[in-house]
């Protein structure tokens, strides 16, 4: 069977652990994958009315791989139908700082240093503003954890915490857990053009990434190697990883894993360079 090309309003079905789930391709994108909206409920049979589903309300808007997961037999075309009036325009959305502050944007937004000098950062949301979209590239694996668990923008931030309780807790029973917090997980990104490398490097620097940006080793790919601290669970881990993938195969280039430095003694991981 040939491979389907999305086309603006088609709707995918997504497998997930707590059934069938569907999203409707609606705006293109030059540099964040394809943008979607998730339509609501879960089915254990695939629905046979698509329009009346492509009626409703979106649960959020997101920022997918779909062009990946279709490549990839991750998911499959079942209906086309008109994108609703209310969601014809880019949505504005919420980006964060570092989790620590926000900005809100239109999807079809830049996020260039032109974009930050003349937006404002927002320190509390406000009710309405969390139930903004939030401005993120998801690939497969993180869409299908996050409908399985329910997620939705206004519970992003309970949902968090819930996450940072269990990764606290864990923490607490490791002998060496107060070393977790000198970590710094260091990832590799390899690119056959240096452009590439530069873009993907502003973009993890917009997610409060360090990153250096230099030749490879081999002395003909270029390296965006990007450093922060590790997430507090494992889902977080494997969330990362497979967002670092997907990033590095949108810019034609490939992610070689990572490491984790403990203080200023020992490293482990699967990084290029990992003991």
């Amino acid at each position: 069977m040939p491979k389907h090309k999305a086309a603006i309003g088609d709707i995918f079905e997504i497998e997930t652990p707590a059934g069938l789930a569907y999203i409707q391709y609606t705006h293109a994108s030059l540099d964040m994958g394809q943008l979607v909206r998730v339509l609501p409920g879960l089915f254990r049979m695939r629905p046979t009315d698509f329009a009346g589903l492509a009626k409703q309300r979106e649960l959020y808007f997101v920022f997918y791989t779909l062009e990946y997961a279709l490549r990839d037999h991750q998911t499959q075309f079942v209906a086309h139908q008109p994108i609703p009036d209310s969601a014809q325009a880019y949505p504005l959305m919420r980006w964060t700082l570092s989790g620590q502050s926000w900005k809100i944007l239109r999807a079809s937004d830049p996020l260039t240093l032109e974009f930050h000098a003349r937006t404002p950062a927002i320190q509390t949301l406000t009710p309405e503003q969390e139930k903004l979209s939030i401005h993120q590239l998801w690939p497969h694996a993180v869409l299908v954890r996050k409908i399985a668990r329910g997620w939705i923008p206004e519970r992003a931030h309970e949902l968090e915490l819930e996450d940072a309780a269990a990764a606290e807790e864990r923490k607490k029973n490791r002998p060496d857990g107060d070393e977790s917090a000198r970590q710094v997980m260091r990832h590799y990104l390899y690119f056959p053009r240096k452009s590439a490398a530069g873009r993907v490097g502003e973009r993890l620097r917009n997610r409060g990434f360090e990153v250096e940006v230099r030749k490879g080793a081999d002395g003909r790919n270029w390296l965006a190697l990007a450093k922060k601290t590790p997430p507090a669970s494992g889902e977080g881990m494997e969330q990362l990883r497979d967002e670092m993938e997907a990033l590095a195969r949108e810019f034609e280039g490939e992610y070689d894993g990572w490491e984790l430095g403990v203080g200023a003694n020992g490293k482990h991981g699967n990084g290029p360079d990992a003991i």
